[in-house]
């Protein structure tokens, strides 16, 4: 059977079929089909290109992934703003934009304020270079007894005498060593250093005077709101002859380390002379400053500084 012109063509259309005499053609017809395929997809919807662009960073929102980027940031040609270390963290939010780091810590690796290659974000002793036996706290006399737990911190001793050599004695029997015992000669309380504790109404306004006492920012001049406080355990002390104050001053870590011991000294040394100014014996008080040496929280947020600013005060029963 024998087709005509007419009868191929016919067939051609029916068949959707694309192909010519040469290569060239061929490709010529293909793309014609492609672009009509494309078009036929712009009038459906599924490619909807527009000019909008939200965030007015230049790319269109239809190509911005990043759509919400903050006025001004430079951006890549998809619309995101620039991630300069690729640790996930862009630069406008990025404290450390040179060097990868996690976002709870704003982008920036974690330190090691104590430099004992432990991490602060592991480091439970972070202001102390330690060993990663006990999570970068230290053991200084080597004993297997964390200094913290350690009733003799620069004796080798045994865990089960609380990190003491055999020879540490407990004169009074109360369960603290003489080396930190306050009232080594007395059956005291842990709590009070191994010293007898003071009345109950007497402790309560040792309480108060401590939780009340303030002093002006960065001085040892102290707060006139401190003085009632201050002068109900001036009573409490002239009325107890055999009661002993010792003030400990502390201060967090901002700042030069020798400044803070100064002003340490000089704080629990204002309290002392305000107290002798209101009658108290010199003989009943004893004052020391140890700076930023003995934090009682961390120093890397307010509320922890805060706490570490303080002046201890411990009374001994003679």
């Amino acid at each position: 059977m024998k087709l005509n012109y007419l009868g191929v063509c016919v067939l051609l259309f029916v068949c959707n079929l694309v192909f010519a005499q040469n290569p060239a053609q061929t490709a010529k017809y293909k793309k014609k089909s492609s672009k009509g395929e494309r078009e036929k997809d712009y009038i459906k919807g599924s490619f909807k290109p527009t000019g909008r662009d939200k965030d007015g960073d230049g790319v269109s929102d239809y190509t911005d992934k990043c759509p919400n980027t903050p006025k001004g940031e430079k951006v890549t040609t998809f619309g995101c703003p620039f991630d300069t270390d690729f640790d996930n963290i862009y630069d406008y939010e990025d404290r450390c934009v040179d060097e990868k780091g996690p976002r709870e810590n704003g982008g920036c690796p974690w330190g090691d304020k104590d430099a004992d290659r432990i991490p602060d974000n592991e480091d439970e002793c972070p202001e102390f270079a330690g060993i990663p036996k006990f999570k970068g706290c230290p053991d200084t006399d080597k004993d297997g007894v964390r200094d913290s737990e350690d009733a003799c911190p620069e004796e080798f001793g045994k865990a089960e005498n609380r990190g003491c050599p055999a020879s540490a004695k407990d004169t009074d029997g109360d369960g603290l060593f003489d080396n930190e015992d306050l009232c080594p000669n007395k059956v005291g309380l842990r709590t009070n250093k191994g010293c007898p504790d003071m009345k109950p109404e007497d402790r309560a306004k040792l309480q108060k005077a401590f939780d009340n006492l303030q002093f002006e920012t960065a001085k040892d001049i102290i707060s006139k709101s401190s003085y009632p406080s201050l002068n109900d355990l001036a009573v409490v002390l002239k009325n107890n002859p055999n009661y002993k104050l010792h003030l400990e001053g502390h201060t967090d870590n901002k700042g030069d380390p020798k400044k803070n011991l100064d002003l340490s000294k000089k704080r629990a040394a204002a309290v002392e002379k305000y107290l002798e100014g209101k009658g108290v014996h010199h003989e009943q008080i004893t004052s020391e400053g140890y700076g930023d040496t003995k934090p009682k929280d961390t120093n890397d947020t307010e509320a922890g500084r805060a706490k570490n600013r303080r002046v201890e005060m411990l009374v001994t029963v003679d």
